[in-house]
């Protein structure tokens, strides 16, 4: 990760890309940007240069202080979307609570995918049923949240739907970061 507001962060995520990493992630809310933000904007740049997805820590949790929401606001991510077709980004957590408005921005932007961490099992069978099954990748949010709780509502929103659960758990994801 690289924070889009302090110095040189181009030059950071050049680095961290050289030394291998596939992807960059930025939390809104913990680094205190707006999606939208035009720093931010030559982090998106380059990641759609070297074919890296940006992940975002996407969507409101309920947890967070009320002056941090203003931050993970579905809206706000729209506009990166729009203006860096060439970068690819994750909408972590599907949205979270807005997962909702999350699916219609997947459906609405061909460079976005969704990651389905900590959202509940009937929020999954949502994204399942109305989002690009082609972007929607698996996650856990380790250490924050367990990996058998998100593995196991992938298992239970697919079963009997093999080649989709392939996708989720795999495919899209080796696509994704080129494996």
């Amino acid at each position: 990760s690289v924070h889009p507001r302090r110095r040189r962060p181009k030059e950071k995520l050049e680095e961290q890309l050289h030394a291998g990493a596939r992807g960059v992630k930025l939390h809104p809310q913990l680094q205190r940007f707006m999606p939208a933000d035009p720093a931010a904007a030559a982090v998106y740049r380059l990641a759609g240069r070297e074919q890296v997805p940006v992940l975002w820590h996407c969507g409101p949790v309920g947890i967070e202080p009320a002056a941090a929401r203003k931050f993970v606001q579905i809206p706000g991510y729209e506009p990166p979307l729009a203006e860096h077709p060439d970068t690819t980004f994750v909408l972590g957590h599907a949205g979270a609570l807005a997962s909702g408005e999350a699916i219609a921005l997947q459906r609405r932007y061909p460079n976005t995918y969704l990651e389905v961490s900590c959202i509940s099992l009937r929020q999954l069978r949502q994204v399942i049923a109305e989002a690009d099954p082609d972007r929607i990748v698996y996650g856990t949010d380790w250490p924050f949240y367990h990996h058998a709780l998100a593995l196991a509502k992938v298992l239970i929103a697919t079963e009997g739907q093999p080649a989709l659960r392939r996708k989720i758990l795999h495919d899209n994801a080796a696509r994704l970061l080129r494996l």
